[in-house]
């Protein structure tokens, strides 16, 4: 066909409109197609998403309820023992029996106990007569001490005095000496008008002169002496003046104690001082005399090539004798000196104090006590006819002891002091101990039927061995009869008033991080669906029933609280019911 004539052909009117009503048929059976397809997704969908229930935050506090076990013990123990090693005859006590004040609780054998005692008794005597004789031996030996310390005094003091009438004796001698010389010379000169003595008159009178100063300076150190003696005296004086006994009579102080006053008073500063300046005044006197002696001595040795032999030999023969017991007297001087340092150190050491065995002494003294407080002991269970009793009201917690044994040092009974109370004590962890404090009321049931209600927590501290645990213990007043070794302790604690709380089925977690789901709805093409939101939280606080949280969701928002599947963030839901 040609396209002129495919322009100008038309269709026939039956035709075209038998068309129409076959598309207007097509396009209503494809609706419905769509919709019969959409109910079928709809209805597949329903049946793979997830159905949940959820409930609205409420506002309110979380309760703690805290129980938990723990040992009933007495805050007084009383340890009951007797002497060791007597035959016990019966034991009445037995563990967990309640006994009053004066029950027996052993009953020892008498002819055991009777045999123990005299025994004692003689280990006893022994010792005291073993301290006895030792005392009186010391005190020998005390008195011995004495009268040879009182000897060596006396023999310092005759030492002394030797020494001193030495000294004197040998300055007379040189006295003497120098004035046969001079009293010679002067007689017998047979050269006095020819020869000019002015000279020799000189020298000689310059000897004199410091033989007097040299004779004045020993004066004077046995002045300073004599002063510091007067002065020990003096202060000895004034002590025994005060020093009276216990009848008020004075009383003369030992030697040992004067010398320790003569020893002070010569420390003294000035005294050490005074007999430094009179010694070396000595010294100096001493050597100005040897130098006057020396230049006489020169002088006249240079003059007598001019005298007659006889003459001569008679003047150095005195003036000999002289130096000969001017170096008697120095000698004697020096050996005063020494003869009273080597007195002074025997002096000493008879005064030096004998070592004391303290150690001993006290272990003499601790094993007498030791058998002393055997005897009475035995003495006191023995006035007792062998019978050990209960101090007190109590329980019995511990029996350490048999029949037919022995007893021992050990603790053979031990019982719980009744008049002192009880105490009840746990150990808590730490999630339960924040919620407890000092002073708090709790709840003891003691197991037997009993509980006993407002009791305190008397502590709480953190547990030596494990930081995560506490040590928790309450005070049980002796009044509460009953007590066994068990209780449980029960206690409510309520917090602070939250904003948002929620049952523990609406928390998730991941890892350490808590979250929960909430209800979202939005509207789309094809109406309103439900999804859900995760959303994380923080947990304020919780028990086994409901959370307290805080997070990023507002106060009208439902919790999801149980979900058919698991879900996930933008899951789409079905809400069964609203709680």
């Amino acid at each position: 066909m040609k396209l002129k004539q495919l322009m100008d052909f038309e269709m026939d009117k039956d035709k075209k409109s038998s068309l129409q009503v076959k598309a207007i048929k097509a396009l209503a059976g494809f609706l419905i197609l769509m919709f019969l397809l959409t109910i079928l997704s709809r209805a597949a969908d329903s049946l793979t998403i997830a159905k949940v229930t959820a409930s609205a935050a409420t506002g309110g506090v979380i309760s703690h309820n805290i129980e938990t076990d723990g040992n009933i013990t007495a805050n007084k123990d009383i340890a009951i023992s007797t002497s060791a090693d007597i035959k016990i005859a019966s034991v009445e006590a037995t563990e967990g029996k309640t006994v009053k004040k004066g029950d027996v609780l052993i009953q020892l054998d008498m002819d055991d106990l009777k045999t123990k005692l005299l025994k004692a008794q003689k280990d006893l005597a022994v010792a005291q007569a073993t301290v006895s004789d030792k005392k009186a031996n010391e005190a020998i030996e005390a008195d011995n001490k004495a009268r040879s310390l009182e000897r060596s005094y006396e023999d310092y003091n005759q030492t002394i005095s030797d020494a001193d009438d030495a000294v004197s004796k040998a300055k007379d001698n040189m006295s003497e000496a120098w004035k046969a010389y001079n009293d010679y010379k002067k007689n017998n000169n047979n050269n006095s008008d020819d020869t000019d003595t002015t000279v020799s008159d000189s020298l000689q009178k310059t000897v004199e002169e410091k033989q007097e100063a040299y004779d004045k300076a020993v004066d004077e150190l046995d002045g300073v002496e004599k002063d510091i003696e007067a002065e020990v005296q003096k202060e000895i004086e004034k002590i025994e003046e005060t020093n009276v006994d216990e009848n008020g009579n004075k009383v003369k102080l030992s030697q040992a104690d004067r010398q320790k006053i003569r020893e002070k008073v010569n420390a003294l500063p000035e005294n050490v001082s005074l007999l430094k300046n009179a010694n070396d005044k000595v010294d100096k006197a001493k050597d100005a005399l040897s130098e006057a002696e020396n230049a006489l001595s020169a002088y006249n040795e240079q003059q007598n090539n001019n005298s007659s032999a006889s003459y001569d030999e008679q003047l150095k023969a005195l003036y000999d004798d002289y130096k000969s017991k001017e170096e008697a007297y120095d000698e004697a001087i020096k050996q005063r000196k020494s003869t009273i340092q080597s007195a002074d150190r025997s002096l000493e050491d008879a005064n030096t104090p004998e070592s004391v065995d303290t150690a001993s002494a006290l272990t003499e003294n601790d094993d007498l006590q030791e058998k002393q407080l055997a005897v009475d002991k035995l003495q006191k269970v023995m006035d007792a006819g062998g019978k050990v009793t209960a101090p007190s009201d109590g329980l019995v917690t511990k029996v350490n002891v048999t029949t037919g044994e022995a007893t021992t040092e050990d603790t053979a009974i031990r019982i719980s002091d009744q008049s002192a109370g009880y105490k009840f004590t746990a150990t808590l962890d730490k999630s339960d101990a924040k919620f407890l404090a000092k002073d708090d009321k709790v709840t003891l049931d003691l197991g037997n039927g009993t509980s006993v209600e407002g009791l305190k927590i008397q502590s709480i501290d953190v547990s030596q061995e494990d930081k995560n645990s506490y040590e928790l213990t309450v005070s049980i007043p002796a009044k509460v009869k009953k007590i066994g070794t068990i209780a449980t302790l029960k206690v409510e604690k309520a917090s602070k008033k939250y904003d948002t709380c929620v049952p523990l089925t609406a928390l998730h977690s991941d890892g350490d991080k808590y979250y929960v789901y909430v209800i979202n709805e939005k509207d789309t093409i094809l109406g309103t669906e439900t999804a859900v939101d995760k959303v994380q939280v923080e947990i304020l606080d919780k028990n086994n029933e409901q959370a307290a949280i805080d997070g990023a969701f507002s106060w009208d928002q439902k919790f999801v609280l149980t979900s058919s599947k698991t879900l996930r963030d933008g899951d789409r839901v079905r809400l069964l019911e609203e709680q």
